[in-house]
């Protein structure tokens, strides 16, 4: 499993992303993308992708956990649920965790090898401007029963650029090039391969509209606090308030295109696009977070006869990140328990 933080869904072109296009030519491709919940962020994503679950479950609900301490209404730093490698782990399955943000990823405790080993970014890494390690120097070279592999400068450059930038183009062409060195050590085993290709979220450019403040609109919809998440923010509710009456409330406000109900006092308001909700920092070129960003790539190949089955699901059905550990973990003999997804070759 290969997890492309940031890479849109729609720059899988055989003009710029020929690798990929050839793998989901030889195996199967969703035509609209996969998605994800709101926020359509890293740390979200990333667990649902890896646990199975939805936020709702595994309790991180937001990315901006890096930038503050948050206050306990705005879930978990760390998933309160089992990890597809927690249940190879218990099973004796051997896994692989080769990741560029691990802070966000957070689910690779039980990979019985690790890189960076301990979370530490070895001396003399190749770093991208935000301090994350180029695609390079992510490679997994593993014959384990389950690697995930994480690569971050499609996520760095349209923060920086903007996602359609000629250097978010060029990243996105660079990063097609380091999928083909995995795919070309995949060669000799490829009857019995099944590889996934995934991101997390999409990336939008930011219009020149005001940031959307949900304190300062003059109305009192029954919240008394939100924390930013790029295009979206977490909504915490006053005791007793009806998320439905608050949801009313939130769609008055301008920018604000969808709400969800996370939890009993937690809601998400979701933006229009461009729109990007008031933070004390914002990304100079991209952003993320809005439904308009949940749309995640969702490909898979290899020659296991798995691969044609779960090409048929995803061509039929949009997946939902949480839906692929579900599907892979049968194939690889282990056990999930309960969880949110669903296995797509039932």
């Amino acid at each position: 499993m290969l997890g492309l933080d940031g890479f849109p869904h729609r720059a899988i072109s055989p003009e710029l992303t020929p690798r990929l296009w050839d793998l989901a030519r030889g195996g199967g491709r969703a035509p609209d993308g996969g998605v994800t919940d709101l926020p359509s962020s890293t740390d979200p994503g990333f667990c649902s992708l890896l646990t199975g679950c939805k936020p709702a479950t595994h309790g991180v609900l937001t990315t901006s956990w890096r930038f503050a301490r948050l206050p306990d209404w705005a879930g978990v730093e760390t998933p309160r649920v089992a990890s597809i490698f927690d249940a190879c782990h218990a099973t004796g399955v051997r896994t692989a965790a080769i990741v560029a943000d691990d802070r966000g990823l957070l689910c690779t405790g039980s990979a019985d090898r690790r890189w960076p080993p301990d979370g530490v970014i070895p001396p003399g890494t190749d770093l991208d401007a935000h301090g994350y390690p180029v695609n390079a120097a992510v490679l997994p070279h593993s014959s384990l029963g389950f690697v995930f592999g994480h690569v971050n400068e499609a996520d760095t450059i349209g923060h920086d650029y903007g996602p359609e930038s000629e250097a978010a183009r060029a990243c996105y062409r660079a990063t097609d090039q380091v999928v083909g060195v995995v795919l070309d050590a995949l060669a000799s085993n490829w009857a019995d391969t099944v590889i996934v290709v995934v991101s997390d979220h999409d990336m939008q450019p930011r219009d020149s509209s005001p940031p959307v403040d949900p304190m300062a609109n003059g109305t009192d919809g029954g919240w008394d606090a939100y924390i930013p998440d790029g295009g979206s923010a977490l909504i915490h509710l006053k005791p007793g308030v009806d998320p439905h009456r608050a949801g009313k409330a939130l769609l008055r406000i301008d920018g604000v295109e969808t709400w969800v109900r996370s939890n009993d006092s937690v809601m998400v308001a979701g933006l229009k696009p461009g729109r990007i909700v008031a933070a004390p920092r914002y990304s100079s070129g991209g952003f993320h977070g809005a439904p308009i960003t949940a749309r995640t790539v969702a490909l898979v190949g290899g020659g296991d006869p798995a691969v044609g089955r779960i090409a048929s699901a995803i061509a039929a059905r949009r997946p939902h990140l949480a839906d692929w550990a579900p599907t892979l973990a049968p194939l690889l003999g282990v056990d999930l328990g309960l969880v949110d997804g669903r296995n797509m070759l039932r």
